[in-house]
């Protein structure tokens, strides 16, 4: 008998949490398990899911809230007792609590998936944002001791969960690397030194403060911006107020698959987020040789870069552009050794993840 495995994601949007997912369902035996997808309208990764057999189910509906309503009535349907079991993945906090909250009384295995660091709950961006989370807070500590299981895709996560709600996480890195290293040679030597981001468009990403920052050093260096989102006009607008757009430009959104081609091109990689689980990016930059400068975003940032071992983290945007003027006065350069990489970078395998999920299932299966 197989094991039905359904994966909650409310956005399924292009990025990290829907591109980790896909993964992971792509290369799920397809023999041991039966794979449905359930979002909140459209999925990105449809017609790559439709590819691969897995069904795909898009729940038309304005709030997540709301939609849970018609998810019970789906799951009603294509839950079975003819499967070993169904397990139900949700993923992120809120969605987490929602579906404690509705699903509990059916048949089927929880697993909840956090992909973002708790203090993400700490910052707000408006008074509506600051109600909702505080909300959520609350509402975690009375839902997920409820699952079954309860995964995140750091170390740092799993252990701020579980320190402050008495919880059990697991921690499952993300299948962000391929085995594949290729050894990048220095490209910059009298024309600028280029930056890459690729990110969705969002606020908590911090690209208002990394455009304003790139704009003192127009004559120093480019940044492109790889992505899409609702902040997009809002950043343009500021890119071209701020420095006319000479030196940051917007590539738009690429899919994940071509992302390694683009990153061959740049020095270096740069996160500015607030606030990360675990930017895939940044191990696919390792990955092409590429060093990075990344935010203290609380999440995986730093199992990534190993305390600093493969590229620079910052708290404060007056270190950042200390460590940009010490790139560019060439006191500072890192050159990623092939060896050390790889044998890091084998963490955050795609065959780990698939051995370490498919434990999980095992496990919740019996």
């Amino acid at each position: 008998m197989k094991i039905h495995t359904i994966f909650f994601l409310s956005e399924f949007v292009l990025g990290g949490a829907g591109n980790s997912i896909y993964k992971l369902c792509k290369n799920l035996p397809k023999k041991k398990y039966q794979i449905s997808i359930i979002c909140v309208n459209k999925c990105y990764y449809k017609k790559y899911f439709k590819k691969e057999g897995i069904d795909v189910y898009e729940i038309n509906s304005k709030k997540t809230f709301f939609a849970f309503f018609k998810i019970k009535k789906l799951l009603n349907k294509i839950i079975s007792e003819n499967y070993k079991s169904n397990i139900f993945l949700s993923n992120i906090h809120y969605s987490n609590v929602l579906t404690i909250l509705f699903l509990r009384n059916l048949k089927l295995k929880i697993c909840l998936i956090e992909r973002t660091p708790f203090q993400e709950l700490d910052i707000y961006y408006g008074k509506i944002d600051l109600i909702k989370k505080n909300i959520i807070k609350l509402l975690i500590g009375f839902t997920f001791y409820k699952a079954d299981a309860c995964i995140s895709n750091s170390k740092y996560i799993s252990k701020i969960y579980n320190k402050k709600y008495n919880l059990n996480f697991k921690t499952i890195f993300p299948p962000s690397f391929n085995g594949t290293f290729v050894n990048k040679k220095k490209l910059y030597k009298n024309s600028k030194i280029r930056f890459i981001t690729v990110c969705r468009l969002t606020k908590e990403k911090g690209l208002t403060k990394l455009i304003k920052i790139f704009s003192k050093y127009k004559k120093k260096y480019c940044l492109d911006i790889i992505g899409d989102g609702p902040e997009l006009n809002n950043l343009k607008t500021l890119a071209y107020n701020t420095n006319k757009n000479k030196n940051v430009k917007f590539l738009g959104p690429i899919s994940p698959l071509k992302i390694k081609f683009y990153l061959k091109k740049y020095d270096y990689y740069i996160n500015f987020s607030d606030f990360e689980g675990f930017p895939n990016t940044v191990v696919e930059s390792l990955s092409v040789g590429i060093p990075v400068l990344a935010s203290q975003s609380h999440g995986g940032i730093n199992e990534i870069l190993s305390n600093k071992k493969f590229g620079l983290i910052f708290d404060k945007e007056s270190t950042l552009e200390r460590y940009l003027d010490d790139i560019y006065n060439k006191k500072l350069f890192f050159k990623l050794n092939k060896t050390q990489t790889i044998n890091h970078l084998n963490n955050f395998s795609l065959k780990k993840n698939v051995e370490n999920y498919n434990k999980i299932f095992n496990k919740l299966s019996k």
